[in-house]
């Protein structure tokens, strides 16, 4: 090497920040110059030494930090899993509070919103309309050539072949984080539960008629949706539960059904008043006709027909004994108590009118078979007897030997008026025995409701007074 490259050499190095002279101008340079080395190691030395320590300060606080990015806190909205090098280190989720793991990239947290995550389809199954206009105005301009347009318009399919249109959201919750992370990516699961809404609509729509659909309740829609949409998910085993289903409006057809669909409304609605009117006329009629008991009535004879359809005369006999006892019970009431309780009044009159004279037949037919004259003459003087008897018959005799006589003769009075008042004695018996057969107002004795309200009159002093409770 040349003097002058060393000397280039020497220029590029830096200055020297302290230069060392020693001079032996005496004997005790020697002893100098080692204590200056001395203490210029200490000095050294020191500044290594301080040096470490910081060092090492550096490297613990590091080590530290480096163990403490593996805490993590989860709060009471949250959910996840633990992982060891990407493992799941637990078979439990992480409850809510601070969490220990290895630091990353050894250990690491899976944190979810656990709860309250919406699901919203938005317009899927709604018609695209103008925002400017009112639904009532909707409707009314509407008109039967306006149609849907595919993949602007969104629409159902009734099981009847109607269309239908439904706006409905979700709410769901992760139960079970391991399998959802095992199954569902975390940024996908509202996109899988809104799938899974849209199927299950389009499911419970295309088995319901759109006039079921209409009428049916929004608590209900919103129940079976729920229910649909949980069954779909279980078998994804992806730890999802539907927590909610809202349905914001109800469900309406297109627009031009519905302007027509108000008639036909009012329409049904009239028939349905009719039907109740109907029933209720009916139900009074049966009422009136065999009382508060007419359906255990009816369900006896219509076995009766039954029977009397197949040619059963066992069942025949046994339906006609129960309709007859339940016709003899005093439950039965209307105007088939009525009749029957005339049929027994008139019953209990022939009895005692033409069923006595029978009874009188019976017992004389023997002996006027074997002596006819003597019965006859017999029974004529009881006739002479029982004529001449009465207190109104008045006797009066006639010369023998008359072949024709006209006569002009005036009755006692006594006997007249004993006559008139026993025409009215009559009457009056008829009377209250036709009142008491004939009259449909009577209350039999089963039929009187003494809880019910009621009317009392009383005579005080003179003068009719009443109470009503």
């Amino acid at each position: 090497m040349t003097e002058q490259q060393h000397h280039s050499e020497s220029e590029r190095r830096r200055k020297a920040s302290a230069n060392f002279v020693v001079q032996d101008t005496d004997v005790d340079s020697s002893i100098a110059l080692r204590d200056a080395m001395e203490t210029a190691h200490r000095s050294l030395a020191d500044s290594l030494q301080l040096s470490f320590r910081a060092l090492q300060v550096v490297m613990v606080v590091l080590v530290a930090l480096y163990l403490v990015s593996g805490f993590r806190t989860v709060e009471d909205s949250q959910t996840g899993i633990g992982t060891f090098f990407g493992a799941i280190i637990d078979d439990e989720a992480l409850s809510p509070g601070l969490q220990l793991n290895w630091p990353p990239p050894i250990g690491g947290f899976e944190i979810y919103r656990s709860q309250n995550r919406e699901a919203d389809i938005g317009l899927v199954f709604k018609p695209l309309v103008n925002a400017r206009l009112s639904p009532e105005q909707r409707i009314i301009k509407s008109k039967s050539s306006d149609g849907l347009v595919p993949g602007r318009d969104g629409s159902l399919l009734t099981s009847d072949g109607d269309l239908a249109h439904v706006e409905v959201r979700a709410e769901w919750e992760i139960v079970d984080p391991i399998q959802y992370s095992m199954v569902v990516p975390d940024s996908m699961g509202s996109e899988l539960v809104e799938v899974i809404l849209e199927q299950s609509l389009v499911h419970i729509v295309a088995k319901t008629s759109l006039e079921e659909l209409l009428d049916k309740p929004v608590e209900e829609l919103r129940s079976l949706i729920q229910i649909e949409m949980q069954q779909e998910i279980n078998k994804l085993r992806c730890g999802i539960r539907i927590s909610d289903v809202s349905v914001p409006s109800e469900p309406e057809p297109p627009l031009y059904v519905q302007k027509s669909y108000d008639r036909f409304d009012s329409a049904r609605i009239n028939a349905e008043t009719n039907v109740e009117e109907a029933t209720a006329v009916s139900h009074e009629a049966l009422i009136q006709a065999a009382g508060s008991k007419y359906d255990d009535l009816l369900v006896l004879i219509d076995k009766y027909e039954f029977a009397t359809e197949i040619n059963d005369e066992a069942a025949m006999q046994i339906a006609i004994n129960s309709i007859n006892s339940m016709l003899d019970d005093d439950d039965i009431s209307g105007k088939v108590a009525y009749r029957i309780s005339s049929a027994e009044g008139y019953r209990a009159q022939i009895e005692t009118t033409l069923g006595q004279d029978f009874k009188r037949f019976q017992s004389l037919l023997p002996t006027y078979l074997e002596h006819p004259d003597l019965v006859i003459r017999s029974r004529w003087l009881d006739m002479y007897s029982t004529v001449l008897g009465n207190s109104e018959a008045e006797s009066i005799f006639v010369p023998k030997y008359i072949q024709s006589i006209k006569l002009a003769i005036s009755g006692s009075d006594e006997v007249a008026q004993l006559r008139h008042r026993n025409d009215l004695t009559r009457k009056e018996a008829f009377s209250v025995l036709e009142a008491d057969l004939m009259n449909p107002w009577i209350l039999r004795a089963s039929e009187i409701n003494m809880n019910g309200p009621r009317r009392e009159l009383s005579i005080t002093g003179g003068q009719v007074q009443g109470r009503q409770e």
